[in-house]
C-alpha cells in the first residue's frame, strides 16, 4: 500500500498521468487511497490519472473515484468468454464487475479497452458484452446491473478514450480539425438487435485519413 502510494505520489508531482494495471478491489483501493493522498499534497487540475482494467470494485471506490477525476479502463470483453468462471469465482460481487453502469451514473470518465493485441478480445465481442453481459462460451446470461446502451458504449470507446489519453482535440470523433481515425461497419450498430451484434464486421479502417 505504502509503495503504490508514494510511487503515485512521485509520477503526479512529476507532472505526467499515472496508470497501472489494477483488476481486484484491493489492488484498485491501493491505487484510489494513492491518488487521493497525492492530489491531497499536491494540488492538480484534472490530472486524468488512470486504472487499467479496474475491474472488481464497489459503490465507495466508485464515489471516491468520481471524487478525484480518475478515468478507468475497463474491458467488458472479458466477460464474454470467461463470465461464467467468473461467477463461480465471485458470485454476488459480480453486481459490481466491469461496473459501467454506476461508474457511468457517477460521472466518471470511463473508457473501453481491448486488451489487444496481447487479448483475446475484438471490437464487436466487446460491445456484445457491454450491452448484453453474456458468457458466449456457455451462453450464460450475468448480472445485468451494469449493462449499459450501444449510444453508451460507442461513446466510452470513442471520445472518452481520447479524453482518457488527453487527446480529445485530436481523436475519438469524426469533426473537422481531428484525424481522420475511423472504422466502417458492416451494419448500423445503433439499428441492430442487441442479440445480433457479433454478426457484424468491420470492412474498413482508415487512420489519419489512409485506409488501413
Amino acid at each position: 500500500r505504502e509503495e503504490t502510494a508514494a510511487y503515485l505520489d512521485w509520477i503526479h508531482r512529476s507532472g505526467c498521468q499515472a496508470t497501472a494495471h489494477a483488476v481486484g478491489d484491493l489492488a484498485i483501493e491501493f491505487m484510489v487511497e494513492g491518488y487521493e493522498k497525492a492530489l491531497a499534497a499536491t494540488p492538480r487540475k484534472d490530472p486524468r490519472h488512470r486504472i487499467e482494467h479496474c475491474a472488481i470494485v464497489d459503490p465507495d471506490l466508485i464515489r471516491r473515484m468520481a471524487a478525484l477525476g480518475l478515468c478507468p479502463s475497463l474491458n467488458p470483453g472479458f466477460l464474454n468468454w470467461n463470465g461464467s468462471n467468473y461467477v463461480r469465482y465471485y458470485g454476488e460481487r459480480m453486481k459490481y464487475f466491469m461496473a459501467l453502469r454506476s461508474m457511468i451514473d457517477a460521472g466518471i470518465r470511463v473508457s473501453l479497452g481491448s486488451d489487444a493485441p496481447s487479448g483475446p478480445m475484438e471490437s464487436m465481442a466487446l460491445l456484445d458484452a457491454c450491452v448484453n453481459r453474456t458468457d458466449r462460451s456457455t451462453g450464460e446470461v450475468l448480472d445485468q446491473t451494469q449493462c449499459i446502451s450501444m449510444l453508451e458504449a460507442l461513446r466510452l470507446y470513442t471520445v472518452n478514450g481520447a479524453v482518457a489519453s488527453g487527446e480529445e482535440h485530436l481523436k475519438g470523433s469524426i469533426e473537422p480539425g481531428k484525424l481522420a481515425d475511423l472504422a466502417v461497419l458492416s451494419g448500423d450498430l445503433l439499428a441492430t438487435p442487441k442479440d445480433r451484434i457479433l454478426d457484424l464486421r468491420v470492412d474498413m479502417t482508415v487512420i489519419d485519413g489512409m485506409v488501413a
